[in-house]
């Protein structure tokens, strides 16, 4: 058995699903770069007040590290990272960590993977795993006068805590996934808050609750009841999946549903008419939460739907008024980017994000031809519109292990997933995306410049695991290596 070294970028849950699998499978020899100070991921970086998971904990957590211990249904987002820690020490693997480390590019030398760190450091790898996630890039809105703003500014995933919130006029710029967490955990602090808003998302109460003493008791008295309620959860998810993918008209009774909870919520006309939906449910993130719509019941929280036009020392400007504000709160989510600001140079010097130029695509998620022993997770088309992306990242590590143990076993040799697997990929997706609600007209970040979905798996959880746990040989070719210099 050759010893193989693997060099995972990203400590996420991703990379950590990576690292704990590749131990538990008897494979010592890699290492998990992040430019963090600790794991976590999306769960270190984003630290806004109400930051929390909008999947129950239950399915939001590894299926071989299951916990007793969650504080509540839809854990707080230091809790998960404190999971993610507790997971690296229980494995013994912290050992295998490099933090606060950024790798910028890695190059196939036709040998092997050389790896360029931030410090100007090379090192080098047989096998290269990405795990930087899909949404780790701050995105910022095109706003003339951007940087004019004279008071503190910050994005949601870059929370400043030196920055006093309390009694101040706050701008919110944005109503995606964060701003529906902040704006209700900020409102009771700040003076006044004047969220700006560019299209309403679908929000439905959050069906949240804390777990008790005496349950974490049962659970660990009786694990299957645990077991049970995770399955519960998982199903249902796997159900309603179908909604998104297949038979989007059958979600339109729960836009009617939203509707009638938003005319409860005691808006006036105006504040409720800013805050219904333009577009048919599920083509864009459905969102949760019990407290956003009742915020805009409040005397000083004010909704404007006009488009912003610039941005000076004092504030924000919209086509008929200026806003002063004192602090500006950028919610608008991120550059989707698969690999971040990762540069991958393969064969003959192919560079990824050219190669993607026309859409990001991966076998499978997981392999793109012209790079030998470079894998994926959470990679193109493995996003979820209702579910447990664990459970994706789980199969995708298993594909990732697999593949690891096939190079172990054949000395001299490098994987490359060849072009019919992933033209065969590419066809099975289109065919599956016909019907697709992310499809159906309405703009949002799924898509890329020419309308295609590059983000989503459009089909049961059960129906993707089955196709990549196992690495099929016939998808892949060995690439016989030069010999090493002794």
């Amino acid at each position: 058995m050759t010893d193989i070294h693997i060099a995972i970028i990203g400590a996420g849950f991703g990379g950590v699903c990576v690292a704990l699998k590749l131990a538990a499978a008897g494979h010592h020899s890699f290492t998990v770069f992040d430019s963090h100070p600790d794991v976590g991921g999306t769960w270190w970086a984003n630290t806004y007040p109400g930051a929390a998971c909008d999947a129950p904990s239950h399915v939001y957590s590894y299926s071989f590290a299951q916990t007793t211990d969650w504080s509540r249904r839809f854990a707080p987002g230091p809790e998960i990272q404190r999971y993610l820690r507790r997971c690296v020490d229980e494995a013994g693997i912290a050992g295998h960590l490099r933090l606060g480390v950024t790798v910028e590019a890695v190059r196939w030398t036709g040998a092997e993977w050389t790896l360029t760190l931030a410090e100007g450091e090379q090192l080098t790898a047989d096998v290269v795993v990405g795990a930087t996630g899909q949404l780790n890039v701050p995105g910022y809105p095109p706003i003339p006068g951007l940087d004019d703003f004279e008071g503190p500014s910050m994005h949601t995933a870059r929370w400043r805590r030196d920055v006093d919130l309390e009694g101040r006029r706050v701008a919110v710029v944005g109503t995606g996934a964060s701003a529906v967490q902040v704006i209700p955990a900020i409102a009771d602090t700040v003076g006044e808050l004047v969220v700006f808003q560019r299209s309403a998302p679908y929000v439905f109460d959050k069906p949240d609750a804390p777990y008790g003493d005496r349950l974490h008791r049962v659970y660990r008295a009786v694990p299957a009841l645990r077991s049970l309620a995770r399955a519960a959860i998982w199903w249902t998810f796997e159900v309603f999946g179908v909604f998104f993918w297949k038979w989007p008209r059958l979600m339109r009774p729960l836009e009617r549903v939203h509707a009638r909870a938003l005319a409860r919520r005691g808006l006036d006309d105006a504040t409720r008419a800013g805050l219904t939906p333009d577009h048919n449910l599920g083509c864009k993130r459905i969102l949760i939460s019990s407290e956003y719509h009742d915020a805009f019941a409040r005397d000083d929280v004010t909704l404007v739907t006009e488009p912003i036009t610039e941005c000076s020392a004092t504030g924000l400007s919209t086509a008929t008024g200026h806003h002063g504000v004192d602090v500006i709160i950028y919610a608008t989510g991120f550059r989707t980017a698969h690999l971040g600001t990762l540069e991958v140079t393969g064969v003959d010097g192919i560079d990824l994000a050219q190669t993607w130029d026309g859409g990001a695509l991966a076998h499978l998620g997981v392999a793109v031809p012209g790079f030998p022993n470079f894998f994926l997770v959470y990679g193109p088309n493995t996003n979820l519109g209702t579910g447990s992306i664990t459970f994706m990242l789980e199969a995708q590590s298993d594909h990732i292990v697999a593949a690891v143990s096939r190079l172990s076993r054949t000395p001299g040799a490098a994987m490359e997933v060849t072009t019919a697997a992933l033209e065969r990929w590419r066809s099975e997706l289109h065919a599956r995306q016909v019907n697709s609600v992310w499809q159906s007209g309405c703009s949002n970040w799924y898509l890329d410049a020419d309308g295609r979905d590059t983000h989503n798996w459009p089909g049961f959880m059960t129906r993707y695991a089955s196709m990549v746990r196992t690495p099929r040989e016939s998808d892949y070719r060995m690439v016989a290596l030069p010999l090493r210099s002794a």
